[in-house]
């Protein structure tokens, strides 16, 4: 059987799984585009169940969930770069001038003893990344956004037993 596909025709992909164990897990994705990536792990060694769905089209959208009676561990990271093209007004015959727009970084750290951990992002003309933890260990989450203007910087830490629900938007339109 041959498969032809047609050139300039955008494809999109996605990786889906779902786990059930006793013993131990490790799941890992990642995606690098030109302006965007997106990189999980997450390790169990107990009865869990872990979950994931990563879709690659214009945008990256990754959905991750992990329940663990015994040790888990996370490691998830989002980032990109949106650039700015400009010409100049004055003449359409010079170059396109581009630079550095935006750039998104996001990451989610953590180690448990037991716990439940469910992520979303979102990677297209904003950046999105939502966490919703409830378990017992150590949390570690970082986002930052800098332009040319201005520079967004996000850091928290929990440690014990928690129960941590987080939303992260940059890039949102604004009706001023």
């Amino acid at each position: 059987m041959v498969l032809v596909i047609p050139v300039g025709l955008t494809c999109a992909d996605s990786l889906s799984s779902s786990i059930v164990c006793s013993g131990a897990t490790w799941v890992t994705s990642s995606v690098i585009s030109d302006a965007r990536s997106y990189t999980a792990h997450l390790f169990t060694t107990e009865s869990a169940v872990v979950n994931r769905t990563l879709s690659i089209g214009d945008a990256i959208t990754a959905l991750v969930s992990g329940r663990s009676t015994g040790p888990m561990g996370i490691d998830e990271y989002s980032g990109q770069t949106q650039n700015e093209t400009t010409r100049d007004p004055a003449c359409t015959f010079t170059g396109l001038r581009q630079k550095t727009g935006r750039h998104d970084d996001i990451s989610t750290h953590g180690l448990f003893t037991s716990g439940d951990y469910h992520s979303h992002r979102i990677l297209s003309d904003r950046t999105v990344a939502g966490s919703v933890v409830n378990g017992t260990g150590i949390l570690l989450m970082r986002a930052n956004s800098a332009d040319g203007n201005r520079t967004v910087s996000h850091a928290s830490d929990s440690a014990g037993t928690m129960n941590v629900t987080g939303e992260i938007v940059f890039g949102e339109e604004t009706d001023d």
